[in-house]
């Protein structure tokens, strides 16, 4: 039952206990304690209230009626004979009170430690050291990350070009982008890290991630390994885009990322009526969510209208479905600038440069940044610095205001070489061994030159040429369907349906069932030695021997080199790790054959597969045992692993056939050609018979020397390749291996101009992730990543050393560990039932981000992760540590009686006021979202810092102490033994008395607030705090001035724009107060400490 004067707390609010102080009816009037001085008043009712029994370790806080003065104390445990508490009180005394009595703080922030203090309430100065070390870390983590903890707190490697693009995401008000970076960059990383940030803002916010089915399972374990996206309980659900229908339109949606996106921008124009339909509910769920990244790789020339639906979703104001031929010829406009702007590079010749500024000041006439940057440009002298840096600017300055989509952000892998190696795969050339391939190359050709001038019969050759290039059951069966009429049930899932159609339908011309009986003769001989699957199994065993170091001797023997290979794999000596091989094909029916084959002479624990008609969890199953198992060591893929897979942990690519599609093969080397591939992967390639008229040799040499694929990507190049594949189908017919190596010299000259229209492109869509703004934020990262000792020291000296968690190691490292509190933990369990709840400490996680790198799963103990989130949470309400009383020995000081100094140290938390800011946002009803990117953008301009000042207490008025021999003394850490210098003395408890022999205890909390008033002002009026101020002011003054330039020239091209214009207003009202705000920081007293210098030990003083 509730009665008046309990401790309660209530299901309707999160405001913690609370003391009735009223009933009426069914409701009670709830007292919540903030301060002495601050109470907050709320009528709930009866019904939503239960009585609270304090643990052990609680704060509360007693009023002595007889002294009319508060007391403080800790719980130490409730008598249920008397019903009375037991309170430890801090000069070693013990009170006895009712419920009644007692208050406890509610669970809003602890915002005053000065009123510890001045209670005479403070604990010893070993928690106050602990606690600073861990407040400077945290605050020092925000800094550095600029309040990006989603990324800091990842398990990711740190990339520039990554770290870029989620900056600038997660500083924009409005979060709707497009992420196209070239294939391999990590797009899935980026967007990774900003889902991450968007739950740790937005608490109460869900997400939807919509991706190709056959992704699904690896977005799924990336999400958990890389973001521990299950510590966000379900407020993310990852759904295959085919699955779209299971989402409830009138749900609402914080974030929706859609994964491979230009797919469904394809399917806004499908014939297919229900293809469209799913388009139209991505649209919808789309323009609805708060925020959208679309990820894409697919380059915008050649793909416009694809481009176009993207942007659609985006932003579909700007970009309307129905305007094509708009938005081409915005396209096409573009080129030209992009032109100019790739001549304003370093190590342009001065004559260049001087031609393209008169270029450039036509474009921008209008553009007054940009044409004082042209001036300075021609003023500055010849390959300085100072030129360098202005080419900088207005590649960076145009790229930004004259993108396609100012919220389209791509990274080439050019621009990238520092993360990702360049590409070298040309595959070791391995030629067939079967006598067999020479008859039927023959009779191939014998067949193409007899054959009528038809499409028809032209498309047979391709798929005859094709069946040719692998393994010859699967020319057994076109054959066999040709001659037939009717296809083989498995061989529709080779080729496309209307392939197999043509093949069966089509009429046989004169002489060629002779041909084909020849053929299927020939593929029937028994052949014991030299069949493809063979000559795989001899490249992987000259590897393995290789590896193994086999003797020659033995190698000459196959029978003895076979077993002494399947001896060493079933039985390794130390040290002994097998390369991974992955081996590739077109063919279904081809991957099953080589498992087959694979597995009877390895053992079937070897080979993993990727097959199509697997299920998607055996699947995964191999894919986990090809990565982490090691005696697993190769791994089958046919078309479906071509697609999304991360497979750049391997050693090996074999190519047991070559695809008819360039862009096939493509996809394939870049399942390997990813970050984090290894350096010197190798490659091999079965390339058919050793010809030279042999058209799959020539076809090789066109994939080689004509596309350049295993040199360069040509991800970029796809609409120009699909184009040519038509004419070089042709050229395959009509002219055979002589035909397809002409080729080689015009599709080398094509593709050079290709690439030049596309970087005139990109050149306007990239971004430059080695500005000045993204190499300083990269390089605070990495280099405090490198301070992970430092960092585990601080952290676990407040919560082992001072608040005595229980430091566990992972049996496996001692660098990964998890905290358990035990029944020494000076934290209450009521508070860690209920502000640890979520934070995970079943899991070990690790200081050092390159461990958590190497475990999967494993936490990374930064800030927002989830229990270094609670600690950081608990130590703002909590009042351990805040406040302490201490005499310090000191051999160097005067040991007379009298000539004692005293004083206050007083630890701020420096950042900038976003009061004028915020109300701002209020102003024009932006939500609390806003706000957290808001801080993120103030972090960049003005990072939060911990300043400490030291005040002398015996004169009047308060003064800084600035003597260098006295601030040594006072800087020193706490000691509570003797040491060279002298020795520290807690004043609480029994001691308290101490401090009235200096300050008249009527006049000690007068005189408190009186020193947090007077330091703060001192503070603010230090000479180098002022520069500190006014520096960073000046410089953000400059960055936010350039970005309302930014939005006023895209509102001049865009004058129709309102959300343009809106925000070019909010921003513009934000500046002065950004700026206001960085002048006048806020400045927040974090803890206190009185400290009382002596030559004498405090044994003598007594």
């Amino acid at each position: 039952m509730i009665k008046l004067g309990l401790l309660v707390q209530s299901q309707n609010n999160y405001l913690g206990i609370g003391k009735v102080t009223e009933i009426s009816d069914a409701n009670a009037n709830v007292e919540y304690f903030c301060s002495i001085g601050q109470r907050l008043q709320k009528t709930l009712p009866l019904s939503s209230l239960s009585q609270v029994r304090l643990e052990p370790q609680a704060r509360c806080y007693i009023k002595s009626q007889t002294q009319d003065k508060w007391i403080v104390g800790r719980v130490f445990i409730w008598d249920e004979d008397t019903e009375m508490y037991q309170i430890d009180l801090p000069d070693k005394k013990t009170a006895i009170a009712t419920e009644e009595d007692i208050y406890v703080r509610c669970n809003l922030p602890n915002t005053d430690p000065i009123e510890t203090l001045a209670m005479k309430g403070h604990e010893t100065p070993y928690f106050h050291d602990k606690r600073l070390a861990f407040v400077k870390s945290l605050v020092k983590q925000r800094a550095v990350s600029r309040g990006m903890t989603g990324l800091i707190s990842a398990n990711i490697n740190l990339y520039p070009h990554q770290v870029e693009v989620v900056r600038r995401v997660l500083e924009d008000p409005i979060q709707r982008y497009l992420l196209a970076d070239e294939v391999g960059l990590g797009k899935t990383i980026e967007a990774g890290a900003i889902l991450r940030q968007f739950l740790l803002d937005e608490p109460k916010k869900n997400a939807v991630v919509l991706v190709p089915q056959y992704l699904l399972k690896q977005w799924r374990l990336e999400l958990e390994n890389k973001f521990y996206i299950s510590h966000f309980g379900k407020r993310v659900a990852v759904l295959a885009v085919e699955d779209i229908h299971k989402i409830n339109l009138k749900a609402k949606i914080g974030c929706l990322i859609l994964d491979e996106a230009h797919h469904i921008a394809a399917m806004a124009t499908s014939k297919d009526a229900a293809v469209r339909q799913r388009f139209q509910t991505c649209k919808e769920l789309a323009h609805k969510s708060d925020r959208l990244l679309l990820l894409s790789a697919t380059p915008v020339l050649n793909h416009e209208q694809d481009f176009l639906a993207m942007l659609h979703l985006l932003d579909p104001t700007t970009y309307k479905l129905d305007d094509l031929a708009g938005f081409r010829a915005k396209v096409e406009s573009r080129q030209q600038i992009g032109k100019v702007l790739l001549s304003f590079k370093e190590d342009a010749e001065p004559a260049v440069l001087k031609s393209n500024l008169q270029q450039l000041r036509n474009l921008f006439a209008e553009d007054e940044y940009l044409l004082k940057l042209a001036d300075d440009l021609e003023n500055s002298p010849a390959n300085s610095t100072e030129q360098e840096q202005i080419l900088q600017a207005i590649r960076v300055h145009v790229s930004d205001i004259y993108r396609l989509h100012r919220r389209m952000l791509r990274n080439r892998r050019a621009a990238v070489e520092d993360v990702i190696f360049d590409r070298n795969f040309t595959p070791k050339e391995e030629y067939d061994l079967d006598e067999r391939s020479l008859d039927i190359h023959e009779l191939l050709n014998q067949w193409r030159s007899v054959a009528p001038q038809d499409k028809q019969y032209q498309r047979i050759f391709l798929l005859l040429f094709l069946a040719a290039g692998t393994w010859l059951g699967i020319l057994e069966q076109v054959i066999s369907a040709r001659l037939t009429g009717k296809p083989h049930a498995k061989l529709i899932q080779e080729f496309k349906e209307d392939d197999v159609r043509l093949l069966t339908t089509t009429p046989k011309f004169s002489g060629e069932e002779e041909i084909l009986q020849s053929l299927l003769k020939i593929i029937r001989q028994p052949q014991e030695d030299g069949q493809r699957t063979e000559n795989l199994k001899t490249v992987l065993l000259n590897q393995l021997g290789t590896y193994f170091k086999i003797p020659a001797n033995v190698r000459k023997n196959q029978k003895e080199f076979i077993t002494r290979i399947q001896q060493r794999i079933k039985r390794p000596i130390t040290g002994d790790i097998l390369p991974k091989f992955v081996v590739f094909t077109s063919f279904v029916q081809t991957c099953g054959e080589i498992v087959r084959y694979l597995s009877d002479t390895f053992g079937a624990e070897t080979v993993a597969s990727h097959q199509f008609g697997e299920s998607p969890d055996k699947v995964e199953e191999g894919l986990n045992r090809f990565k982490n198992n090691p005696n697993c060591f190769i791994l089958v893929c046919d078309r479906s692993g071509e697609e999304g897979r991360n497979l750049q942990f391997a050693d090996w690519l074999i190519h047991f056939d070559l695809p008819w599609s360039p862009n096939q093969l493509e996809q394939r080397i870049g399942r390997l050609d990813r970050i984090g591939s290894k350096i010197g992967i190798q490659s091999s390639a079965l390339i058919g018979p050793y010809l030279e008229d042999s058209p799959h040799n020539a076809w090789y040499k066109v994939l080689k020397d004509g596309f350049g694929i295993f040199q360069q990507s040509i991800a970029s190049l796809q609409f120009y390749v699909d184009g040519k594949l038509a004419e070089l189908e042709t050229v395959l017919f009509q002219s055979g291996a002589a035909g397809l190596l002409e080729m080689i010299p015009p599709i080398q000259e094509q593709i050079e101009a290709e690439i030049a229209k596309i970087s005139e492109q990109n050149a306007l869509d990239e971004i430059d992730a080695n500005d000045e703004i993204a190499t300083e934020y990269f390089q605070d990262l990495d280099n405090y990543d490198a301070c992970h000792l430092e960092i585990r020291r601080a952290i676990e000296g407040w919560i082992c050393d001072a608040l005595g968690f229980r430091g566990l190691n992972n049996p496996d490292s001692s660098e990964m560990r998890r905290y358990q509190p035990t029944t020494r933990t000076l934290v209450p369990i009521n508070d860690l039932k209920n502000r640890f709840a979520e934070s995970s400490l079943d899991q070990f996680g690790t200081y050092n981000r390159r461990v958590a790198n190497q475990n999967p799963g494993i936490k990374l103990y930064r800030v927002g992760e989830g229990f270094i989130e609670a600690l950081w949470n608990y130590i703002n309400w909590d009042d351990r540590g805040e406040a302490f009383a201490m005499w310090r020995t000191d051999a160097s000081w005067d040991s007379k009686e009298g000539k004692e100094w005293f004083g206050f140290q007083c630890n701020y938390v420096v950042e900038a006021n976003l009061k004028l800011a915020k109300q701002v946002l209020l102003d024009n009803k932006l939500d609390n979202s806003q706000f957290k990117n808001l801080q993120r953008r103030v972090d960049a301009l003005f990072p939060p810092i911990i300043e400490t000042i030291y005040v002398d207490g015996r004169q009047e008025p308060i003064r800084v102490v600035e003597d260098k021999a006295l601030l040594s003394i006072l800087q020193r850490p706490y000691k509570d033994k003797n040491n060279n210098q002298g020795r520290d003395y807690n004043l609480a408890k029994e001691r308290l008395g101490i401090i009235d022999d200096f300050v008249d205890p009527s006049k000690w909390q007068n005189f408190c607030y009186q020193v947090r008033n007077t330091s703060s002002e001192l503070l603010s009026n230090r000479p180098d705090f002022i520069d500190l101020c006014q520096s960073c002011a000046k410089v953000a003054e400059k960055k936010l001035a350039n970005r309302v330039e930014q939005l006023r020239l895209r509102l001049n091209q865009q004058s129709w724009d309102n959300a343009l214009a809106e925000e070019l207003k909010i921003e513009t009202a934000l500046n002065a107060a950004i700026l206001e705000g960085i002048r006048q920081p806020q400045i927040r007293l974090d803890s206190v400490g009185f400290i009382i210098v002596s030559g004498r030990s405090l044994v003598q003083f007594e």
